[in-house]
């Protein structure tokens, strides 16, 4: 607390020596010593504190006298004139058990603070008489006793306000409470959800029951290799076709209304001004010129997880610069010596793991590894010497190049002194390039600092060019080594490219694969269906993936990490909703097939899990920051909006990271808590710093496009909120108990339309819950005036359209099962017109006269010479429960 906290308190002791000797009232006491340790010395804020608060229950009225609160906890205070003393408390600043004051003079004003509390749903509670302090928990949800509890005691303001100011301060200040300390003096854990309140802590398994007869079987092999991250090693033909090198340029999203910020190059910092940057297009020409080069390159690849930094270097080699490193059987020619460090092991020798890998090389490569061609010559100075000197006496020739023989033996035996001397020489006639790749899977940076000094000093010795790829949070994390200075690096970026244009060559490379290849598989229905060219299933996989709503959930997704799309559409593909016998069929007779969106979005999600947890997919849950105390629990969407929201602004260019901080102090959260929300949102793609660096409150903020997504249209997506349900904790009991009993009601029922019916009542009951949860802190942001950003409730929002999905989900559930009999609803007749009928597509589409649209099964009785329905046709149709957007289950052309 800073000194004015400490001037205050003191003054406040010596106003308060002179209320006790003229026995002041309650009034008086709250004015001059309770107000002013609450403002001056505790810094709680006027907009946090509520007096004498209305608490009505069983029509009885009652208020409690100061309430404090944030949007992380809530403190009662009880207040008593300051001559009211509480008797048998010690001297001395204590710790007691809560009963041992229930007993004495403090017991009814302590049951008192208590009982305001619980009807408040205030977890702590205070009683003071302006000179005594007596602070405890009002309430425990880790099935601890009230009585039980402890209670701090500070037994006079000179305990309180001097002999223990600092104790006092971080108990009760502003700060100190939304920091936790509260929870952690009284109750010994911030967390309060210990209940197990989550469905995916009951239910492991997925409660759908359709079997379906999957054929990935069929196509596995090939698109497991044509969406492998190593087919880039496998062939410089496959890697031509593979290789995109136009980035992506999006800056606005209609769909969202969302501005889409690029983040600063992290050479663009201060302090790297000797640095400079060149196209990457130029990578090619400079490798080639390197032989007129006096000294070697140093190159140093940057980009972002999964943008193809690894693809951009084989391509450089194997594509770009295909015929510089042709091998002559005549000459010396340039070496390619790359190194993956994937095999690292982070304990190990990282200067013995490189000179492995380059001794291996060089056991491969015919012109390293031959005695005529390069390794007597890398050992001409060591042979010439021993010539002119011990072998001088030899007059055997035999016996001389045994001898020669012996040594290099030798020194091949000792193979970092062989690796130097053969990359030295070879280095001398052509050029060499040392690539270093994937060092930054591992965490640590003294990993790091090991790996790149090694593999500096190893290329400084032998004259190599170094090439070290790095993503821009590791090179951020190092670029103060001294080895980056000394070695004068060049930057390369690498754009993450269009993500639909990589799996679009993905695919063109699977249906090559697949060209010409039979099979057969059994459908659903027991038939048995042959495939004369297999390329034909990834025909109808491109064509509901590319250009589709599927694609563009997997770019969004993703967010500019290619490995993550390949892995995301691979998990999908493998799920089994891919392509069944009806699937084939439909694609056979119409061309044209499409993937469900919410099987596509389920997979995704699910990953290789039964039923969704964010500790195991690729999608984090923005409804639950897993700090298990609920007041935190939506953070991260509350945060996730706010940032969404300021990018609507086309001025946007980022947030710091401290006005975040400063937001979120001002309606009541610690920074710990704040520093662990922004980190997961980070680690989940939700949020990226625009330095690259790790998230702290100095680092300035983007929010991504996925974040966008999911405030403003994955929020209203039935299979979104069903799969974030799962792992969500729901803390009100009652809407708990309804949750869960209708999942298991779920579990129980086998006709899927009846399912549905039960999983649309969950989901509404479950988002209804979230805009109510939502809105506290929607209401603390407009009660503490932050910016207008901070506001918005996204539930309230997005509502609309969650009730559109709602009536689509329906509408999708009639297409598959048109016959199904809705029961306990009324029925009444309404007139439209036709707009969509397709007898092949089972349904019809009608404009009711009413305003409402809705799907139609095909049970109909038509009375037109065809026989059949047009669109423009008046009809009849039958409602269901006579309410907008039910389903209608018959209907009849009139006249």
């Amino acid at each position: 607390m800073v000194d004015a906290g400490h001037d205050a308190a003191r003054d406040i002791i010596d106003v308060a020596s002179g209320l006790e000797l003229h026995s002041a009232n309650e009034a008086t006491t709250r004015l001059k010593i309770i107000d002013r340790i609450i403002f001056e010395v505790l810094g709680w804020q006027h907009s946090d504190v509520e007096v004498e608060e209305h608490i009505r229950e069983d029509g009885v009225s009652e208020y409690a006298d100061y309430v404090l609160r944030t949007a992380m906890t809530a403190l009662v205070i009880e207040a008593k004139k300051i001559g009211n003393s509480f008797e048998n408390i010690e001297t001395s600043r204590s710790q007691e058990k809560v009963n041992v004051f229930t007993r004495s003079a403090a017991g009814p004003a302590i049951l008192q603070a208590r009982d305001y509390a619980r009807k408040l749903g205030v977890p702590f509670a205070t009683v003071t008489n302006g000179n005594q302090w007596i602070v405890f928990a009002a309430s425990r949800t880790d099935q601890v006793t009230f009585e039980s509890s402890t209670a701090i005691i500070f037994p006079s303001l000179e305990v309180a306000l001097k002999e223990n100011i600092d104790e006092f301060q971080q108990l009760l200040s502003r700060d100190a409470v939304i920091a936790g300390n509260l929870e952690h003096k009284l109750t010994g854990r911030l967390e309060n959800q210990s209940a197990r309140q989550r469905l995916n802590d009951h239910y492991k398994e997925s409660f759908s029951k359709i079997k379906r007869q999957s054929i990935f079987h069929l196509i596995e092999d090939e698109i497991s290799t044509a969406f492998s991250e190593d087919i880039v090693f496998s062939s410089p033909e496959l890697l031509e076709k593979l290789y995109v090198n136009t980035p992506d340029r999006t800056r606005f999203d209609t769909r969202i209304e969302m501005h889409i910020q690029k983040r600063r190059s992290a050479f663009s910092e201060k302090g790297k001004s000797g640095t400079k940057a060149f196209d990457a297009r130029s990578v090619a020409k400079k490798v080639a010129s390197a032989s007129e080069r006096i000294k070697p390159i140093a190159v140093i690849v940057l980009g972002t997880v999964g943008s193809g930094k690894t693809t951009f270097l084989q391509h450089t080699r194997y594509v770009k610069n295909k015929e510089y490193f042709e091998q002559s059987k005549t000459s010396p020619y340039p070496h390619w010596l790359y190194v993956d460090y994937k095999a690292f092991i982070p304990s190990s020798d990282s200067a013995e793991f490189l000179y492995s890998a380059l001794f291996s090389y060089i056991q491969k490569d015919p012109f390293l590894s031959d005695l005529d061609k390069c390794i007597k010559h890398a050992y001409s100075e060591e042979i010439a010497a021993m010539s002119r000197g011990p072998l001088k006496l030899l007059d055997d020739e035999a016996e001389k190049k045994k001898k020669i023989s012996e040594f290099l033996i030798d020194e091949f035996s000792k193979r970092n002194n062989f690796v130097d001397k053969v990359l030295s020489y070879s280095s001398s006639q052509k050029p060499i390039f040392l690539i270093i790749d994937n060092v930054d899977q591992f965490e640590e940076e003294e990993v790091h600092k090991r790996i790149y000094g090694d593999a500096t000093a190893i290329a400084f010795k032998n004259n190599l060019n170094l090439f070290i790829s790095l993503r821009d949070a590791t090179y951020v994390s190092n670029r103060n080594l001294p080895l980056f200075d000394a070695f004068d690096f060049d930057p390369i970026y690498v754009d993450p490219p269009i993500i639909e244009a990589v799996l679009s060559r993905r695919f063109f490379v699977a249906k090559q694969l697949m060209e010409n290849k039979r099979c057969s598989f059994t459908a659903e229905n027991g038939a048995e269906f042959k495939i004369e060219n297999k390329a034909i299933i990834c025909e109808l996989i491109q064509q509901s993936v590319l250009g589709t709503e599927v694609g563009r959930l997997i770019e969004v997704m993703a967010t500019a990490d290619i490995r993550l799309a390949l892995r995301m559409t691979r998990q999908f593909l493998r799920s089994g909703y891919t392509s069944t016998g009806k699937a084939l069929e439909t694609y056979h007779k119409t061309g044209k097939y499409t993937f469900p969106i919410h099987e596509a979005l389920r997979a995704i999600m699910l990953g290789s899990s039964n039923v969704y947890s964010d500790e195991f997919s690729d999608v984090g849950n923005p409804l639950d920051a897993k700090i298990d105390k609920t007041e935190c629990q939506l953070l991260r969407l509350y945060i996730m909006t706010a940032m969404v929201n300021l990018s609507s602004n086309p001025r946007f260019r980022s947030y710091a990271g401290a006005d975040i901080q400063q937001n979120l102090r001002n309606i009541g959260y610690g920074d710990d808590i704040v520093q662990r929300v922004l980190s997961d949102l980070c680690r989940f793609r939700y949020l990226l710093t625009t330095s690259h660096s790790a998230p702290d409150f100095d680092s300035d903020f983007l929010p991504s496009r996925f974040a966008g997504y999911v405030v403003r249209e994955l929020l209203a997506n039935f299979a979104f909120l069903e799969n974030l349900m799962t792992d969500t904790f729901i803390p009100d009991k009652s809407v708990w108990t309804e949750i869960y009993d209708l999942t298991a009601a779920i579990y129980d029922e086998r006709h899927p339309n009846k399912r549905l019916t039960i999983r649309k009542k969950r989901v509404s009951i479950f988002f209804a819950y979230m805009l109510e949860f939502f809105a506290t802190l929607t209401d603390e942001s407009q009660r503490r005036g932050l910016p207008p950003e901070w506001c918005t409730n996204p539930f309230d929002a997005i509502s609309s359209r969650f009730n559109e999905n709602l009536a689509r989900a329906s509408r999708s559930a009639l297409r598959i099962d048109p016959n199904v009999a809705l029961e306990g609803l009324n029925q009444r007749d309404a007139e439209g017109t036709i707009k969509m009928f397709d007898p092949g597509k089972k349904f019809a589409f009608v404009t009711l006269d009413e305003g409402a649209d809705a799907y139609v099964s095909p049970r109909v009785t038509a009375r037109t010479s065809k026989d059949t329905l047009k669109p423009g046709q008046r009809v009849i149709c039958k409602i269901i429960d006579g309410k907008k957007g039910y389903e209608v289950i018959a209907l009849e052309p009139t006249y």
